[in-house]
């Protein structure tokens, strides 16, 4: 093999081996834009825990700190697709195409958290406030939902009173797919509560 053809060869690799590295996310990174393969887990995911109960169910993907504390989600495409196949089989049905491609389009450069936070007031939580924070980045949502009025818990009228689901929508690209990340949800006049993810290990 003379040198001209062994360095095209090599160039070749490298930028095969840089295109590759933009086709796949890291090992052990938090899915955000999913294969085909991947959907197909998801689906047989969803069938195979069609019996399951929702806290079992995202068990890899909740941190739960406890009643009247409060409870948070990664709301990824994966976890999305399993859900909706795991009610398509309870009725012994398949998860539409359409709803598939649906999912992955709403969260194509989004990574979502569903947080369940605990209030005294009816109102609380519409001051509510979150940021992701990686070593010494804050990152800001791009878009949060929160709700103007609780619901009674089943404590009400004893604290705590009222429980709210917020959601908080944080752009990919800011986020570090595969390192540690602390929620962190602002609620005027209480203390901040801190949610702490690994998403190394989150589909």
């Amino acid at each position: 093999m003379n040198k001209r053809v062994l360095t095209t060869l090599v160039l070749m690799w490298g930028i095969f081996s840089f295109l590759f590295s933009f086709a796949s996310p890291p090992a052990g990174a938090v899915l955000v834009d999913l294969t085909g393969e991947d959907v197909k887990e998801a689906l047989r995911y969803g069938r195979d825990n069609k019996d399951t109960g929702y806290l079992e169910f995202f068990k890899d993907w909740r941190v739960d700190l406890g009643y009247g504390t409060g409870s948070a989600r990664v709301i990824t495409p994966f976890s999305k697709i399993a859900f909706e196949a795991k009610h398509a089989a309870a009725g012994d049905e398949a998860v539409d195409s359409e709803v598939i491609d649906e999912i992955l389009e709403k969260s194509r450069g989004k990574l979502a958290f569903g947080v369940s936070v605990y209030g005294e007031a009816r109102d609380f939580a519409q001051g509510a406030r979150a940021v992701i924070v990686q070593k010494e980045k804050t990152i800001k949502p791009i878009e949060s939902k929160t709700v103007m009025k609780a619901e009674p818990t089943d404590s009400w009228p004893n604290p705590p009173a009222y429980r709210a689901i917020c959601y908080y929508y944080f752009d990919t690209k800011e986020v570090d797919p595969d390192g540690a990340a602390t929620l962190v949800v602002s609620l005027p006049g209480q203390k901040d509560v801190e949610f702490k993810f690994d998403l190394s290990g989150v589909k």
